[in-house]
């Protein structure tokens, strides 16, 4: 069994800890394997020799806090003695605690020093008190964020509540915006559905130069406006934007003006540094987005709901799998719509057809795939009525999806023109987006603002179909567009009659209860 003093010795060497013993001189009687490790006194030379005198009190202010904390140990003025202190390396950073405590008299020596190794401690604490500055520095730029955020908003706000029309709104903001020291111009974009550019409205500063840019652009402005979503571009700009803004353009932020399903352009500030549009600067663009857009919309909405008029665009398509396209291509024909028929699931839409040959007619549309029924109505000179039963319109149901009312389809061969007709209050890119799903090559041709009576041709149109039904419908569309209502008539009651397989005094009957039911609404509701 060993003795006391060597079982405590082997003990030692079995901590993780520096430990040391000195006498009341400061000598150093014994030191643990850990102790010896670290100094690389692997033979124990270091027992022996004085530990003050091996410590330079002038190397740090470590060294002389520790000589003195050991000596007032040693001299009884304190139990205890502790201190923290870095001993960094060129491959690592460390920490230790000192701890000195006195032994008791009966023992050999007269005080216990220990280095205890406290790095991961440490890192741990410098690693909390980083994160507690960092999230002190972003709760202050959050609190400069929302500052900022209010106090343009509020300005934005302020100025565009004075103004009265969609183009004063987007002036105001680009003054507004030009005027903040980060950025350095600032423009409004609005999208031309007919030719697809994006081209500017509004400037910070009158420039000669305008600015027109695909929406198919590889640019951020048409990116956008594609997305819907905010564009930031920082380095390689394309020149076009800094002759836009008279200097040169280190980053681009393009902000699309949305509310609803409204897209009302593209809102785009420039800026000579490339770190402007960092986060914090999108949060307030896009804040400003949302609010210049919202006030447009509040615009717009006012100017619609006081004026009486309605958006009237002219399309062109030239889908070959259109049957009436097809038909007119095929017999180098003409055709004009003349309206539909609901007639169970499937629709009648009418045609009037610049032919000699009916049965030409009847022949081409019968082998047409959309089409599940075709019959000449009548003939007045060189043009003949048909009915055509589809079970899905081209074009019109598209249209009548989005709210919309098809007027005039005008037929040549290769191509239709489509009037639509739409409130104003509804958006056009919209229906133009929703039939260029549909039919890829549509191009449109024309946009149009027209006012309406007090009662609107929609709502006039939608009061009469509800009161009649679909026979009675049928016989007034066929009257009038066979020609029954002309003088001479170029079609008989009895020929009408057997084209809707009904017998005379039933289709008189139908056509005589339909034009009661029209001349009441026009002589007492409009």
């Amino acid at each position: 069994m060993k003795p006391p003093e060597t079982l405590a010795h082997s003990t030692l060497d079995t901590l993780p800890i520096n430990i040391a013993v000195l006498d009341d001189e400061g000598t150093i009687l014994f030191t643990n394997r850990a102790w010896r490790e670290f100094a690389g006194d692997e033979d124990g030379e270091m027992e022996g020799t004085n530990y003050f005198a091996t410590t330079d009190v002038d190397a740090d202010e470590y060294a002389g806090q520790a000589l003195g904390g050991i000596e007032s140990v040693i001299d009884g003025e304190q139990d205890l003695f502790t201190m923290e202190y870095p001993c960094h390396s060129p491959e690592e950073k460390q920490w230790f605690l000192m701890r000195v405590a006195p032994l008791p008299d009966d023992e050999a020596g007269s005080a216990v020093v220990a280095h205890i190794d406290i790095t991961q401690r440490k890192l741990a604490e410098l690693a909390a008190e980083r994160r507690s500055e960092e999230l002190k520095a972003e709760r202050q730029n959050l609190k400069q964020l929302v500052d900022r955020v209010d106090g343009l908003l509020k300005a934005v706000m302020g100025d565009v509540l004075t103004v009265d029309s969609r183009e004063a709104i987007q002036q105001t903001v680009c003054d507004r915006l030009a005027a903040v020291d980060s950025y350095q111009f600032a423009w409004v974009s609005e999208l031309d559905l007919r030719d697809e550019t994006l081209s500017s409205t509004a400037l910070s500063a009158d420039h000669p130069t305008t600015l027109s840019i695909p929406l198919d652009a590889d640019d951020p402005v048409a990116e956008a406006a594609r997305t819907e979503e905010m564009q930031v571009v920082t380095g390689d700009i394309d020149e076009q934007h800094s002759r836009l803004a008279d200097s040169e353009v280190a980053s681009v932020a393009a902000v699309p003006l949305v509310s609803g399903e409204s897209l009302y352009g593209v809102l785009t500030v420039y800026a000579d540094s490339d770190d402007v549009f960092d986060p914090r600067e999108q949060a307030v663009l896009g804040t400003i987005g949302r609010a210049t857009a919202a006030a447009i919309d509040a615009r717009e909405t006012s100017r619609l709901l006081t004026a009486d008029n309605v958006t009237e665009l002219e399309l062109q398509v030239t889908d070959p799998e259109v049957f009436y396209i097809d038909v007119a291509s095929e017999l180098g024909c003409s055709m004009e719509y003349g309206g539909s028929v609901p007639d169970g699931e499937e629709t009648v839409m009418f045609f009037l057809v610049e032919t000699e040959d009916p049965s030409a007619v009847c022949a081409v549309a019968a082998d047409h795939p959309q089409v599940s029924g075709v019959s000449h109505v009548s003939t007045a000179d060189s043009s003949a009525l048909f009915e055509f039963t589809v079970s899905d319109p081209p074009v019109v149901s598209v249209v009548a999806d989005r709210g919309a009312q098809t007027g005039d389809i005008l037929v040549e061969p290769g191509k239709s023109t489509v009037t639509v007709t739409l409130p104003a209050s509804m958006e056009t890119r919209s229906v133009v987006e929703q039939v260029r799903n549909r039919y890829p090559e549509t191009e449109l041709l024309s946009v149009r603002e027209r006012d309406e009576p007090p009662v609107s041709r929609q709502a006039f149109v939608a009061n009469v179909e509800e009161r009649l039904t679909n026979r009675q419908l049928t016989a007034l569309r066929k009257g009038f567009l066979g020609g029954f209502f002309d003088w001479p008539r170029d079609v008989s009651g009895e020929q009408l009659a057997e084209s809707m397989d009904i017998c005379p005094s039933t289709f008189h009957q139908h056509l005589r209860a339909g034009e009661r039911k029209l001349l009441e609404e026009v002589f007492e509701n409009w």
